[in-house]
């Protein structure tokens, strides 16, 4: 992780500032996350500050959601505030552009506007009074009809090399009652301008930004030196880019208004909440978005990568059981095995590499259920595996089979070592839920339309027979199905008409552990 320039400990405040327009994803994730390791790292503060200056777009429901959301990633902002909080001053700041000549008012329709500044066009009304721009900000604010044609512009340089130094627009009119001060106001200012006031009131001694905003930092700066503001120092990092995904707000509300996906916490959904509910570990987030640092080059990342960092940590600690494909499945006879009256227990470790996690009782019976996929090619007299049991002797192929348990039997020399569930009435019934890219196409281009690319398959379930401790199993636990791979628990068993759910994690892997492949690509 790079140092912050002229970073003082005790001295420097970060600021993280979300528009509530959405909830949070996995690229905004990285945001929060460098905030608040540089401030805890030179001991200061962080700010989360809700970027509010769009009514149209946001709503107090999303500002609930983004609070919450930074309490699952173990961030607590050291004070909460709201660009709405400064509309005020802000404003009393863009009139004094307009009376220094730094600002004017434009009613050039939004397409000319855009013309003009490509083409590096003056407006006609670039050169008026400030008491003419005066007159027409406060028409604008009034929230009049007339008012609404007319927007702030910088007067920077229409000549400038960098566009976003071409007089941008600073305020514009909107009539829509805001979640926070009503219709206390009808204007409002745009980032650029809110941006750099606010971080210079609030105190902010580095402005993390993503490098898509290098070109605004010149327009950032213009801003505090022409109002003669304390000037924070900005740092650049990497925005976060996933392979088969769009983090875009506006295009995943367009998933959720579109029924391709449940909601926002979606486990299919690049949303803090959607990859937490998937199964991810927030440690293994933290560790992943902080490895890639405050680095200002912009890459695709792999989904792989992200979920095989996971499971080096989810496999600490998820405890081993084991399931049978409720459809496709073969009944084994162990001959001179318990009888399902008897109530036979054998004692197996919740963890094989870590014995602090305990023991549970594994059923044990006389009639088990293998794999399907498992049986194919087992042969006369093979000895086979059961894991956590033992070693069986196949008497008996074709149909069912039938075995004998060896209390001695070579372990080692065996080929086959197989899941299995005692075929008893006491086992749990679960579904497993798969899930694949919603988008199918690696990398979007800027003009390719997304919906062009909308994956149709991208979940299925699947019935299974597991053991009966499953049932001791809460919502988000997080296990491993033996040779299957790893599950969070989405809903807890709940009775024979509600079973137990449990959502696939990926392990970073092409494939899963075993043939036990499932129904969609492994990931």
């Amino acid at each position: 992780m790079n140092a912050l320039e002229g970073a003082v400990a005790g001295r420097v405040v970060t600021r993280f500032p979300p528009e509530p327009s959405g909830y949070l994803h996995i690229g905004h994730s990285k945001a929060a996350l460098l905030n608040d390791y540089y401030a805890r790292r030179y001991k200061g503060r962080v700010l989360l500050r809700f970027d509010d200056t769009n009514p149209s777009k946001e709503k107090a429901e999303f500002e609930e959601s983004i609070l919450v959301d930074l309490g699952k990633l173990e961030i607590t902002p050291d004070s909460v505030s709201y660009t709405s909080d400064y509309f005020k001053p802000i404003t009393e700041y863009a009139k004094i552009l307009i009376g220094e000549g730094l600002a004017y008012m434009d009613n050039t329709p939004q397409e000319e506007m855009k013309t003009e500044r490509a083409e590096r066009q003056e407006s006609k009304h670039r050169n008026q009074t400030p008491e003419e721009a005066l007159k027409y900000f406060q028409e604008m604010s009034s929230g009049s009809k007339e008012g609404g044609a007319w927007c702030l512009r910088a007067k920077i340089d229409m000549q400038s090399d960098n566009g976003t130094m071409r007089d941008p627009v600073l305020f514009r009119q909107n009539t829509t009652p805001h979640h926070r001060s009503g219709t206390a106001y009808k204007a409002y200012p745009t980032y650029d301008l809110a941006c750099p006031i606010v971080d210079s009131i609030e105190g902010v001694t580095h402005t993390l930004r993503t490098t898509e905003y290098n070109d605004r930092d010149e327009q950032y700066q213009w801003i505090v030196k022409a109002l003669k503001m304390r000037r924070p120092r900005i740092h650049a990092f990497s925005r976060v880019n996933f392979v088969n995904t769009v983090l875009s707000k506006r295009k995943l509300t367009w998933f959720v208004e579109n029924g391709h996906v449940t909601g926002w916490d979606d486990a299919r959904f690049p949303t803090v909440r959607g990859i937490v509910r998937r199964g991810l570990s927030i440690t293994a987030l933290r560790s992943f978005m902080l490895s890639q640092g405050a680095s200002r080059r912009v890459v695709n990342m792999d989904w792989a990568n992200f979920w095989a960092e996971n499971k080096k940590e989810i496999d600490k600690t998820a405890q081993r059981f084991m399931a049978i494909d409720k459809a496709q499945h073969t009944r084994l006879v162990v001959t001179n095995g318990p009888k399902e009256a008897d109530f036979a227990f054998s004692e197996t470790s919740c963890h094989p590499k870590d014995p602090s996690l305990g023991s549970r009782a594994m059923r044990l019976c006389d009639e088990v259920l293998l794999e399907s996929v498992d049986v194919k090619d087992i042969q006369l007299g093979e000895d086979i595996v059961l894991l956590r049991w033992g070693v069986v002797k196949i008497s008996k192929i074709g149909g069912d089979l039938e075995g004998k348990f060896i209390p001695n039997g070579d372990f080692k020399a065996a080929k086959k070592k197989l899941s299995w569930i005692a075929n008893v009435s006491t086992s749990t019934p679960v579904v497993l839920y798969e899930f694949d890219n919603l988008v199918s196409k690696e990398k979007l281009e800027e003009d390719d339309n997304f919906e062009d690319y909308i994956n149709p398959n991208t979940l299925a379930m699947t019935d299974v027979i597991g053991d009966a401790g499953l049932k001791t199993l809460q919502e988000h636990d997080v296990i491993q199905l033996e040779r299957r791979g790893y599950y969070r628990v989405d809903r807890p068993y709940m009775g024979p008409e509600k079973p137990l759910v449990l959502y696939t994690i990926p392990d970073g892997k092409k494939k899963a552990m075993s043939g036990l492949s499932g129904k969609l690509d492994h990931r």
